[in-house]
């Protein structure tokens, strides 16, 4: 039994098979399927014929509109108008003037017409290049097979059961934190970027979300015995990456089409090699198509043609389509005016023809035909179409832990379209109570920051992730949310407060910097001042610091730091208090510090 059309990115280690029913199921296997290249090659046809029945139209309206400027030039080469021995009539003259007149009237009127009918051919043709480019873009979807071998007694009814891993697909984790004010909760939204490449659209899918990774390293490190030596070397610390499964395609047949990334035309006897392997290689059709068997070993494969850039692609896919860019140095088209000059001109100085032509200076240069606007030698553009949105409604989520992972299952469909672009899936919402804090360090950052305080957040079962933040409805930044911290609340900064003014000023009166001898004594007292011009009354929170010495010959020693408490460890001083509205609170700390005189030592 043969299961078809199943994404050709399948780890084929983690395919399982489960059935009901009277049979056994004796073996398990995996194929590739080369035979569904649906190439969109009639649709391509149509566009092609359309093109080139444009491009017919514009070349005979070229040509006409080149007859013309000849035509003019012959009308005003022979604008002195004269006898053979007498001079020409009244009547004559007038009849003359009236010919040339309307002649060139309806030259330049026609002229007019043509330059107008040649632009709407223009960008006709444009957007069909466009349309072709976008259909030759298109993936080809390879797959591959799971076939089944089983036996049965007799006739029976069953129902088979496949299951398999991509590294196709993935999710990432991310949330919303929103406060309402100071003194709400947090209303944390856990949420998930989904994606996948498989090739595959996934249409009305029931999504579970599982915090397995069967790409981490599962094998538990090994101690070994610890012996020390003189000059010996540190203990080699074991890494380990997450190792993500390789496709081999040695001895399958690669299939491809080389492709004018500027016309998007078929481009035959395009040279096909394999680096490394210089005995391997063929040359596409006259479609610009190719077939060849992949060489054991190859990991890349290269295109050149003669004129063009040559373009290495590494072989992830059966089927690869190269697109290679035109070599503007060496395309140049000829030009031919009316005075038998021949003009080699590269691609970009051809825009500025028609401008020359219809300036009606007599050169009558042919190339009008060449005023095609926004046709460009560069890189094809491929436009994307990011699938981004309002924040998605909260859907019931079904959340099971087990022993090595959580898995949330979602009681919704969705679509995930195979393009790689994130689609985000509400997971649940979580009340959080909140405690709001003032934090400030006014040595670093005269700012004072508003602060929240959460807990309950280990039992909700949340990964580490990216977070944006809202406070009073307003988007203020993105902070992490640490999932491995062993605190037990999380804290997020929500910015400053500017209705709080805090200013650290030096005490010039307890302050000093002298030399006795061959010592330098210097003295510094600091003070902090904190002004509530809000209407709030939170915790306020306040660090600073003494500096310590790393140097005997450095002598330190630390004054009075009133209200504050000081880190034994990191000489680091914290004030805790209340900040009430309309309050003025001042907080001081002194130390002095002796060292030698003739070393250079920087304090503050």
């Amino acid at each position: 039994i043969v299961f078809e059309k199943l994404t050709d990115f399948i780890d084929t280690n983690s395919v399982q098979v489960k059935a009901t029913g009277d049979l056994t199921i004796l073996s398990v296997k995996t194929r590739k399927n080369f035979e569904d290249l649906k190439l969109s090659t009639s649709e391509v046809n149509e566009l092609t014929e359309r093109r080139k029945k444009l491009e017919t139209r514009e070349s005979l309206l070229s040509n006409e509109y080149g007859i013309l400027s000849l035509d003019s030039d012959l009308l005003m080469r022979n604008r002195d108008l004269k006898g053979n021995e007498k001079g020409l009539s009244v009547a004559e003259l007038k009849e003359a003037f009236s010919f040339m007149h309307t002649k060139l009237a309806e030259i330049v009127s026609r002229q007019t017409e043509i330059e107008t009918e040649i632009e709407a051919l223009s960008k006709e043709i444009n957007r069909i290049d466009q349309e072709i480019l976008s259909v030759r873009t298109k993936p080809v979807v390879n797959y591959t097979e799971v076939v089944i071998e089983i036996e049965a007694e007799k006739q029976t009814t069953g129902e088979f059961f496949i299951s398999y891993i991509t590294p196709k697909a993935s999710w990432t984790p991310y949330y919303d934190l929103r406060s309402d004010g100071i003194g709400q909760p947090i209303l944390l939204q856990a949420k998930a970027n989904v994606s996948q490449t498989t090739g595959i659209e996934w249409k009305d899918v029931r999504l579970v979300l599982s915090t397995n990774d069967p790409y981490e390293n599962t094998n538990e490190p090994e101690i070994k015995p610890w012996g020390i030596f003189y000059y010996n070397q540190p203990q080699q610390k074991q890494h380990y990456s997450r190792q993500v499964p390789t496709y081999d395609y040695s001895g399958e047949k690669l299939r491809g089409e080389a492709i004018d990334a500027a016309t998007s035309e078929s481009l035959p006897f395009t040279k096909i090699t394999f680096p490394g392997f210089p005995n391997v290689g063929t040359v596409t059709d006259f479609d610009g198509k190719f077939e060849i068997v992949i060489p054991k070993g190859a990991t890349t494969v290269k295109a050149d043609y003669l004129g063009y850039g040559s373009q290495t692609l590494a072989i992830t896919s059966p089927y690869l389509k190269f697109f290679l860019a035109p070599d503007q140095l060496q395309i140049q088209e000829v030009v031919v005016s009316s005075n038998n000059r021949i003009s080699l001109l590269s691609r970009n100085d051809i825009q500025q023809i028609p401008s020359m032509a219809s300036e009606n200076d007599g050169s009558g240069a042919y190339g009008i035909r060449n005023k095609r606007k926004n046709r460009s030698l560069a890189e094809p553009r491929y436009d994307q179409v990011n699938i981004d949105g309002n924040y998605a409604a909260s859907v019931q989520t079904t959340v099971v832990q087990k022993d090595l992972r959580v898995e949330y299952t979602i009681e919704s469909t969705f679509t995930i379209p195979s393009n790689g672009q994130a689609q985000r899936v509400s997971i649940a919402e979580y009340k959080l109570p909140a405690q709001y804090e003032y934090h400030s360090v006014p040595k670093l950052d005269p700012s004072v920051y508003l602060v929240a305080n959460t807990s309950g957040w280990e039992k909700l079962n949340l990964l580490n992730g990216e977070s944006n933040l809202y406070f009073d409805g307003t988007y203020i930044g993105k902070t992490y949310v640490d999932a491995n911290s062993l605190k037990d609340t999380l804290t997020f900064s929500l910015g400053k407060d500017n209705k709080m003014q805090i200013e650290r000023t030096r005490v010039s009166e307890n302050s000093s910097n002298r030399v006795f001898g061959s010592r330098r004594k210097f003295e510094v007292a600091w003070e902090i001042n904190v002004k509530n011009n809000g209407g709030a009354s939170i915790p306020l929170i306040i660090k600073d610091q003494f500096p310590y010495s790393t140097d005997s010959d450095i002598k330190i020693k630390y004054g009075e730091y009133i209200g504050a408490t000081l880190n034994d460890k990191t000489y680091i001083l914290t004030w805790k208090t209340t900040t009430s509205p309309s309050s003025k609170q001042s907080f001081t700390f002194d130390y002095k510090v002796e060292y030698d005189a003739s070393k250079a030592l920087y304090i503050e």
